[in-house]
């Protein structure tokens, strides 16, 4: 729980109560996703009752956020949401369809102009939602729900963004001399690699450095050898 305390000019303090707190559904299973930052993801949807976009309504929230906003009357009510908008902060909404068109006024900020519905796929009865740019903040369960005069379903998808790997120091014997070996992955931007000994001296200027690319999801990994004066007894930061 998260309690804010506003005092803005004149304006007079209140208490604000923010509630975000982790929603279990043990009726519908969660499927679980693994993305990448910076990349884009595809959250799957489908329902065999959706033939058309006619009479349809569905939408995409956030089940990990619950606004609670407790104020002491009506005059503090309305000076608070005059200045801050926290119905658009803290939105549940990501995505939202309904009489025939996108309803984006309540969408959370987080996702505007990130979020996508293929239309063309509707009438196929998917309903996927297109997340564009994945940060570690899209983290969350997120729940997919249609309503046709033909039926009503839901289902769940966990997205997972997986973190860089930290780098891991090794000593190694290499052309009969002892070396210090760094490796690491995971990068979505080329990495800068930097060696610091005991003391935090840099010895980046004694090391090789290869970044290769991994293909298949845009990723970097970066291998580093150290070549001065190494100790095997010394402490070495890669």
């Amino acid at each position: 729980m998260l309690l804010l305390f506003i005092n803005c000019g004149t304006m007079p303090a209140f208490l604000v109560t923010i509630s975000l707190f982790l929603l279990v559904h043990s009726a519908v299973s969660t499927e679980e996703l693994l993305a990448y930052p910076f990349t884009d993801v595809t959250l799957s949807c489908h329902f065999s009752f959706v033939k058309d976009t006619e009479n349809l309504e569905f939408s995409w929230i956030r089940e990990d956020i619950k606004e609670e906003y407790e104020v002491e009357n009506d005059k503090e009510y309305y000076r608070f949401f005059r200045y801050y908008d926290f119905f658009d902060v803290f939105s549940k909404l990501v995505y939202q369809f309904r009489n025939n068109t996108e309803q984006l006024e309540g969408q959370n900020s987080l996702y505007e102009g990130r979020v996508s519905v293929d239309r063309a796929e509707i009438s196929e009865g998917s309903l996927s939602l297109l997340l564009r740019n994945v940060c570690f903040m899209d983290e969350a369960i997120y729940t997919c729900s249609a309503v046709t005069p033909n039926g009503r379903g839901e289902s769940k998808i966990k997205l997972i963004v997986e973190d860089s790997e930290m780098p891991q120091v090794h000593f190694d014997r290499l052309d009969d001399e002892d070396v210090a070996t760094c490796i690491s992955k995971g990068w979505y931007f080329t990495p800068n690699v930097t060696w610091l000994d005991r003391t935090e001296r840099d010895l980046s200027n004694h090391s090789t450095v290869e970044v290769l690319e991994e293909q298949m999801n845009g990723s970097y990994r970066v291998f580093s050898v150290l070549k001065y004066r190494v100790k095997l007894n010394g402490k070495y930061v890669c």
